[in-house]
């Protein structure tokens, strides 16, 4: 053979390349790499050859002393020899050498610049190689430096004596700081290159590979892969239209985080965090040894090696899908994706129930505590709830549970929708039956769900209520507007207020149900109330006629049969004045009922029949002060039996009107007094 020449500069190339100093051992396997590919070939012309590669780590001081000395691996490494037995450096391998980017070392899932890898980190590459010609073996030998055309003291069709082929390479002298970043233990050096080649090793595809000390202490790895890595590797297979895939999943103390490698031709093509798919898979496993690992999990196939792009940097066929337009035969990295995750659930089962169960425990005793509304969510999504990532603060926890809990709410709806739409054949009712048995009871459980819910809503807002009455770091109370807005929505209307956002029921549970005309509104802007007056009122209630006759079914929603008035003031108000409006609470309610029966009122074009023997229901919610007591007692009030609060009937020319004061303390024991039995049921007390 002629001497091969690099179509351009190696030298720049080299020079261009990066190359952290913490992978110095890269170049070590790029060479393992060329031996493996070159002991395969050989097994495509005679299948039962057994490959071998001897490996010598060669360090520095004196060959001699070396192999007398027993403290041998305190000495750095400064070279690697290589020895294999595969088919050689021929003529069609050595123009592929010689060549960047080889087409053929693509077609075998590699990228060609391995020895620009080796040159990066060590002086020169010395290669001696014996091939066949012809029938005949041949020898040649060649360095490879850094220099524009590579090749020096190329020398080739030697004679040789020798009846085998093979190759030997060294790996000599590595640069500055390279070799710091080397293992001295062999034996580690030997966990990390079976580590970097695990695919052939698990495949039990790999030749025999021994590394050794210059004092010829030997480790074989493939023991060592039986010995300390075998029993660790987990294995599964699935099918995807017909083809096959294999997963493997083994333990890694070097890397970073637990990943799904897709792969082929044994070489990784596209990896992706486990975390994303399985949230229990997120931090480092701590092993017996205080180590810690990392799972790897690998997936390989024949239609993944017919797939991959020649760079080996992505696959040919659609990675992310419309799950929608997607052709059900045809096979994506999605589907592969989605049946590897089942594979890691069933072969992790006993780790991921374990790391399940314990993170449960965390967090049931904060769903008893704060969430007992979630109670049935967890019964009946208890897959879901396990999946739940980790360490999940009290607010977090809350909204994943509530994303679960609407998921299952559309799922029950669904599944009701589509009893419903069932025909009830003779045939199917048993197991119709048993259908709706079953929706019936998710269905009764949601309504327990919000019920609980609801409860928990009532506590939380006498515990608000309680804390806006006292005090604040400023030694002010809370403003008005503040404590009116969690009785009532403050400026809204009715169409803008639904149940579940006012807090009546504060006052009396029959406020729940009446129907909003206003909330702190001037008369004159009050939807179906027409006034010309400027007085404000902070809210104004219309009870519907209590549906006792025919007129039950009726839209006519009138007459009004009576009105209720809530005025709130600043908790421990203390300048009230008797007879002025704006600090006359009682002046200020009767003067409502005056407007609002003079005043000529429409709902809708009908005359609302508001008239002074219309009953008006007035709350005040106010705490006694010392001047406020001065206006109930020249009002003529009496107590309400606690003696907390005040209450009189007026029964004038003009208008009836029942006005009861309530302390905000009052409230609060009044509220939790109704709604005890509720609380004690879910330990709210």
């Amino acid at each position: 053979m002629s001497l091969p020449h690099n179509s351009t500069n190696l030298r720049n190339r080299v020079k261009k390349l990066y190359l952290p100093k913490t992978k110095a051992l890269y170049p070590l396997f790029e060479v393992i790499s060329n031996s493996i590919h070159a002991i395969q070939e050989q097994q495509i012309l005679k299948p039962d050859f057994k490959g071998k590669i001897k490996i010598m780590a060669i360090r520095n001081g004196d060959a001699e002393v070396l192999k007398q000395i027993s403290n041998i691996e305190e000495y750095p490494i400064n070279s690697f020899e290589i020895i294999d037995n595969g088919i050689g450096l021929n003529e069609e391998n050595i123009k592929s050498f010689s060549e960047f980017d080889s087409e053929k070392k693509a077609e075998i899932g590699g990228k060609g610049v391995g020895r620009l890898i080796c040159l990066k980190a060590f002086k020169k590459l010395s290669v001696e190689s014996i091939y066949k010609s012809n029938m005949t073996f041949k020898m040649l030998h060649f360095d490879y430096r850094k220099s524009k055309e590579g090749f020096d003291n190329f020398k080739d069709n030697l004679n040789t004596t020798k009846t085998s082929t093979g190759t030997k390479v060294v790996l000599s002298q590595y640069e500055d700081n390279y070799d710091k970043s080397v293992p001295k233990s062999l034996r580690e050096i030997a966990r990390q290159i079976i580590t970097h080649f695990q695919l052939y090793f698990i495949q039990k595809i790999e030749p025999e590979i021994i590394i050794a000390n210059q004092d010829d202490v030997e480790i074989n790895l493939n023991n060592l892969f039986l010995k300390d890595f075998e029993k660790e590797i987990l294995e599964d297979a699935f099918e995807i239209s017909n083809q096959t895939f294999k997963i493997f999943i083994s333990k890694s103390h070097k890397a970073k985080s637990h990943k799904i490698h897709y792969c082929a031709h044994e070489r990784t093509v596209k990896d992706e965090g486990l975390s994303k798919y399985l949230v229990d898979l997120n931090n480092k496993i701590t092993g017996e040894n205080k180590e810690g690992y990392f799972f790897q999990v690998f997936v390989i196939g024949d239609y993944l090696n017919r797939n991959v792009n020649e760079a080996r940097t992505s696959f040919n066929f659609t990675l992310e899908e419309d799950e929608e337009e997607i052709d059900l035969k045809e096979i994506t990295l999605s589907k592969i994706r989605k049946q590897t995750i089942l594979s890691i659930e069933k072969l992790l089962n006993d780790f991921l129930k374990k790391v399940r169960t314990e993170k449960l425990e965390t967090y049931y005793p904060i769903i008893e505590e704060e969430y007992p509304n979630y109670h049935s969510v967890i019964h009946y999504n208890k897959e879901r709830i396990e999946k739940l990532p980790a360490g999940l603060s009290k607010h977090e926890l809350d909204l994943k549970l509530y994303e679960i809990e609407s998921d299952w709410r559309i799922e029950v709806k669904t599944k009701g929708i589509d009893l419903i739409d069932k025909k009830k054949d003779i045939t199917n009712l048993v197991e119709y039956k048993e259908l709706y048995s079953d929706f019936l009871t998710q269905f009764n459980e949601i309504g327990q769900s919000d019920l609980t819910r609801y409860v928990i809503h009532r506590r939380s807002v006498i515990d608000l209520l309680d804390k806006l009455i006292e005090l604040n770091e400023l030694e002010k109370f809370a403003n008005e507007d503040i404590v009116h807005s969690l009785f009532f929505p403050i400026r809204e209307t009715g169409r803008t207020v639904t149940t579940e956002k006012q807090n009546l029921w504060l006052l009396d549970e029959r406020l729940t149900y009446n129907s909003l005309l206003a909330s702190d509104k001037l008369f004159q802007q009050i939807e179906g109330i027409s006034s010309d007056s400027t007085k404000r009122s902070d809210i104004v209630i219309k009870k519907e006629e209590v549906f006792e006759n025919a007129t039950l079914f009726s839209e006519d929603k009138y007459p009004f049969e009576s009105f209720t008035i809530v005025e709130f003031k600043k908790p421990e108000r203390d300048n009230y004045k008797h007879g002025i409006y704006k600090d006359d609470p009682i002046k200020q309610v009767r003067t409502y009922i005056e407007k609002i029966i003079e005043g000529n009122q429409k709902v809708k074009g009908k005359r609302i029949e508001a008239n002074k023997l219309t009953p008006f229901y007035c709350y005040i919610v106010a705490d006694k002060t010392p001047t406020l007591d001065k206006i109930l007692d020249y009002e003529g009030f009496d107590p309400t039996p606690d003696g907390l609060g005040s209450f009189k009937f007026y029964d004038t020319k003009t208008s009836r009107a029942y006005i009861e004061v309530l302390p905000f303390k009052k409230i609060i024991k009044d509220s939790k007094q109704r709604n005890k039995i509720l609380f004690d049921k879910l330990k709210l007390s």
